[in-house]
């Protein structure tokens, strides 16, 4: 292996992180907004650390640790190892990876996680050599709008309708509920531990919370909905932009225990797709944990197909009572 270089992260690498994210990962694009934001808006209780390889003035290699700031635990870590395409297989994950076990060893940390996209079949090997086991899968799916008929499941929309609830876009909510933004981080600390992840479920501090969700520059007022029960959230489902064009991309749909299994989740998901389809979307995009078989349920039925999934590897660290 030539000389490189393993150095920390600047706000100037930003653009050439940018360009080796997307051309691992070219189906899912960042955006240089989208990194700013999530460096603003972590929590400052997150422990993150991230560094580059640097060889001929080029970056090659992006090598980070970081916590799940919604399934925080002060011991849990997560391992970020991007390699470019050109020098994977000559050793730079492994210094990689050795590099961020010895980072690790001052905070004693009792498991980490990495997260594989399927087609990236010789992590798996990499991983497993190293003693991660699989854990979860996140099932990707997409559905193709101009083919999707919202007059079919109008009826499912109707059925809510007429049993006294309401159904409203953020941007007309706000307008309704001054303190909104407060009213879905309560919602969502209600309904996130009922979500299936390989870690309880958290919702992070409301300053962080709003930041994260509020301030986002994919977020959009107006692809948020919301089932009320008089001015209580029953159920929510959200449309987040994409940085890929011609599509739209669906984040959270939850339904308070009191209000499920009569069809909200279903109508929150018709209403989301018509309005995809009415603002000229060619396709929509969701992911499901394969364990959550309500909503795979409801989206297979809606016509979604499946893509590559992303896969959770662990690893237990007997090493750091």
């Amino acid at each position: 292996m030539s000389p490189h270089i393993l150095r920390k992260f600047t706000p100037a690498d930003l653009h050439s992180l940018q360009k080796l994210k997307n051309l691992i990962y070219p189906d899912h694009p960042t955006s240089i907004n989208g990194m700013r934001h999530h460096k603003t808006a972590r929590s400052k209780k997150i422990n993150h650390k991230h560094w580059l390889f640097e060889k001929n003035k080029e970056i090659i290699g992006s090598v980070l640790f970081t916590q799940w700031s919604d399934a925080y635990h002060p011991r849990k870590f997560v391992f970020k190892i991007l390699i470019h395409p050109n020098y994977q297989g000559k050793g730079y994950g492994a210094l990689g990876y050795e590099h961020l076990i010895n980072e690790l060893k001052i905070f004693k940390p009792i498991k980490i996680t990495a997260q594989v996209y399927e087609p990236h079949f010789k992590s798996y090997e990499f991983l497993h050599n190293r003693g991660f086991k699989k854990t979860i899968i996140e099932k990707e799916s997409s559905l193709d709008l101009k083919t999707y008929k919202p007059e079919l499941y109008q009826k499912k929309i109707d059925h809510i309708l007429k049993n006294d609830f309401h159904i409203l876009s953020f941007s007309k909510l706000q307008k309704k509920i001054s303190n909104i933004c407060h009213d879905i981080w309560e919602f969502e600390k209600e309904v996130a531990p009922d979500m299936p992840w390989a870690d309880p479920i958290t919702t992070p501090e409301y300053d962080v919370f709003e930041k994260k969700m509020f301030s986002h520059p994919k977020f959009n007022p107006d692809s948020w909905f919301f089932v009320l029960d008089n001015n209580r959230i029953a159920g929510m489902n959200n449309l987040w932009k994409s940085e890929k064009n011609g599509g739209i991309d669906t984040g959270l749909t939850g339904v308070r225990k009191e209000y499920r299994r009569i069809g909200i989740a279903t109508a929150l998901k018709h209403i989301g797709l018509a309005w995809a389809k009415d603002n000229g979307y060619d396709w929509i995009r969701t992911n499901n944990v394969s364990t959550n078989k309500g909503m795979l349920h409801i989206n297979i039925n809606a016509g979604f197909k499946f893509m590559p999934s992303w896969i959770i590897f662990e690893k237990i660290m007997p090493n750091f009572p």
